[in-house]
């Protein structure tokens, strides 16, 4: 039961994350340790699932979904973006530093562990380092890009949910900057807090549909590709953190005490996370 909370948790901090421009909640299940086991079951809804759906076999479909971490997972995602999707937006209005600072500390904390792993045993040091600095002037562009404003058409809004999802599972790339990016942000958010439901159910539709496609993709860089695919995804990290700096603007020095503390606070949360679940994974190994 504790393993459903955790999942449920993990969720609502992801959903929490792909309402704010600027923040993955792939970077949030990084953080958490449950990235490979996000990218397998997405996975699961594969080629024969989908045979099975369309030849009613439905509980042998049900039964290839990981429901255990799935559903708890979902559940987390879905009440966070349905419940905090109104605060965030008043929050990024006006407070949009003290929200930076904070996910600013923790991307800088999650890099480092990251980069410690893509230096463990890599036999491609080189092309790791080029692939790191792609990854992070490629995030920085998408960064200072200059937003477009697409129209609200039917197209458009799956279009919206396909791309805005594949960057949601990339760590460093924010799904809800690029729906900033393409001018379909507000008018999402406003969708889900007026619960309109023609429109989120197609941008849900593209969202689906980019997920199935995408994290096949992702999955199979980290199989065959993984040190490098790594060094990219941490370069993606590294770019964020220019659009997520907080000290932009004059501020008062209580205010940058302020901003100062909960970049520490994000930066302790991913080194405390990973020293209990190494801590927890010697044990289980010390035990068998």
């Amino acid at each position: 039961m504790h393993e459903k909370i955790r999942y449920f948790l993990c969720g609502f901090l992801m959903g929490i994350a792909d309402t704010i421009p600027g923040v993955s909640g792939g970077t949030i299940a990084f953080i958490t340790g449950i990235y490979g086991k996000l990218l397998a079951t997405i996975k699961s809804a594969d080629k024969e699932f989908f045979q099975y759906i369309f030849t009613l076999k439905l509980k042998k479909a049900f039964n290839k979904i990981p429901w255990g971490f799935a559903l708890p997972l979902l559940l987390g995602i879905g009440l966070a973006i349905s419940t905090l999707a109104h605060f965030m937006v008043i929050l990024l209005e006006k407070h949009a530093d003290i929200v930076w600072a904070f996910f600013f500390g923790l991307i800088f904390s999650s890099l480092l562990i990251l980069l410690k792993e893509v230096k463990s045993s890599n036999p491609h040091k080189i092309i790791s380092s080029l692939f790191f600095i792609i990854g992070a002037f490629f995030s920085i562009y998408i960064s200072f890009a200059n937003p477009i404003q697409l129209s609200h058409t039917y197209p458009i809004i799956f279009f919206s949910g396909f791309i805005a999802i594949c960057a949601m599972i990339l760590p460093g790339i924010s799904g809800a900057f690029i729906l900033v990016l393409i001018g379909q942000y507000h008018y999402i958010l406003e969708a889900v807090t007026t619960f309109n439901l023609p429109v989120i159910s197609l941008f849900l539709l593209g969202c689906l549909c980019g997920i199935l496609s995408f994290a096949h993709i992702l999955s199979a860089c980290l199989n065959h590709f993984y040190h490098i695919s790594l060094a990219f995804l941490s370069g993606i990290l590294a770019g964020s953190l220019v659009m997520l700096f907080p000290y932009k603007t004059e501020q008062t020095i209580i205010h940058q005490t302020i901003l100062t503390a909960l970049i520490i606070l994000g930066i302790l949360i991913p080194l405390i996370l990973h020293y209990i679940g190494n801590k927890m994974y010697t044990q289980k190994i010390e035990e068998k």
